[in-house]
């Protein structure tokens, strides 16, 4: 059996110094819904052994911070804007009246894009 007294003592005094680093509470999640499904054969030396194993299967927090579609849409802008700004000064020097006109329609399309969403 793991010993699971270090993520006490860690998550607690986290907790006390304003922020909580959600170990003890994910602790607490899986011991609550194992100990409601079957409370009558409920066995914590099992139940901690199970818990390592489920930690260990579990993607790392950076991992399901990035899975985010939140964060997918966020690079996939920051990549946007990143390409954009290295793509207009070069097409600029070579071609400022088309890439002006290119600039107005793209933006003139955009706004006529959110308006027409916006409206559903």
């Amino acid at each position: 059996m793991e010993d699971l007294a270090w993520m006490v003592r860690d998550s607690t005094s986290a907790w006390l110094r304003g922020y909580d680093d959600g170990r003890f509470a994910g602790y607490e999640v899986f011991y609550r819904r194992a100990f409601d499904a079957d409370a009558t054969s409920f066995n914590l030396e099992k139940l901690n052994e199970d818990y390592a194993v489920w930690t260990n299967e579990r993607p790392s927090r950076l991992l399901r911070t990035l899975n985010r579609p939140i964060v997918a849409r966020g690079l996939i802008a920051l990549l946007a804007v990143w390409i954009g700004a290295h793509t207009v000064p070069a097409a600029a020097g070579l071609a400022p009246n088309a890439t002006a006109v290119i600039l107005v329609v793209a933006f003139i399309g955009l706004r006529i894009f959110h308006r027409k969403r916006k409206r559903r």
